[in-house]
């Protein structure tokens, strides 16, 4: 038997007619689903390595404690949350709103 690799068109092609079946699962429909996005150059054939970054909960040796989660505000020495929350908001603060159902003349 000879060996003969396909042209990207013909796989195009058995990727839309195998996609056609009906008697397809989700794993397969997501397998040619794949391999036409990798044909068409949407995505790579080769999975990138994520960057490594290290874990900052590796090295904790016990448990924080609720005092300690509550106590952080006070201690940390960094922005405060709340105006980081009030910053990133298109709320105005100190402003009141009220809720409405959405439809005009309210």
């Amino acid at each position: 038997m000879e060996y003969s690799r396909m042209s990207t068109k013909d796989m195009l092609q058995y990727c839309e007619e195998a996609l056609a079946w009906e008697e397809l699962g989700p794993v397969d429909v997501f397998f040619f689903e794949s391999v036409k996005r990798i044909l068409l150059g949407h995505c790579s054939a080769v999975e990138r390595q994520e960057s490594y970054e290290p874990d900052e909960l590796a090295n904790i040796s016990h448990p924080i404690t609720a005092e300690e989660l509550l106590s952080f505000e006070e201690k940390s020495s960094q922005v405060n949350f709340d105006e980081c929350l009030n910053a990133d908001s298109f709320f105005e603060a100190g402003a009141e709103y009220a809720m409405t159902d959405g439809k005009a003349g309210n």
